[in-house]
């Protein structure tokens, strides 16, 4: 028995081996077909919503969506460290003594109150309250100092605030 191969004559060698480059080429296309299908998909939703407009004309317009969007909020920016300055400017920073200036008042009625800003400037107000009289000062702060003699408790008062401490 001879092998099978040499029973076959060349023609029909070849004829197999177009079917079977046939089979292959085939399958090929299929997969390239799906391929394509799939794209296509992929295109149209990207052009739906576009109102008939091209793609370059969408993405123009996107783009100056997005310019208008930097500008916003360039202008955001600008107004928030407009707000930071005057923020720190206010005075925000609070301290609070209270002590009895006089042996014969018999409580803590008397106080020095400093309100600075986070520059250290502003006011220290002190009210001395005594039997018969009570009086208000009031004194500038600068830099945490002031041109004015302060007392014991109103220097306190200023570093008290100048720490953030809250005093009231």
């Amino acid at each position: 028995m001879e092998p099978f191969l040499s029973q076959i004559p060349n023609a029909a060698i070849l004829l197999l081996g177009a079917i079977a480059l046939t089979l292959i080429l085939l399958f090929a296309v299929i997969l390239q077909s799906v391929r394509i299908s799939r794209m296509r998909k992929s295109l149209n939703r990207l052009m739906t919503g576009t109102g008939g407009a091209n793609l370059e004309e969408g993405l123009h317009r996107l783009l100056n969506q997005v310019d208008e969007v930097k500008k916003l909020q360039s202008d955001q920016q600008f107004t928030m460290n407009r707000l930071s300055q005057r923020i720190a400017a206010q005075c925000g920073r609070v301290g609070i003594i209270r002590y009895n200036a006089f042996g014969d008042v018999g409580s803590d009625l008397s106080f020095s109150l400093a309100i600075l800003d986070d520059a250290q400037n502003g006011v220290v107000i002190t009210s001395i309250f005594g039997r018969e009289e009570s009086r208000v000062y009031a004194k500038p702060i600068e830099a945490g100092s002031s041109t004015y003699h302060l007392s014991e408790e109103e220097q306190a008062a200023i570093k008290k605030a100048m720490a953030g401490h809250s005093g009231i």
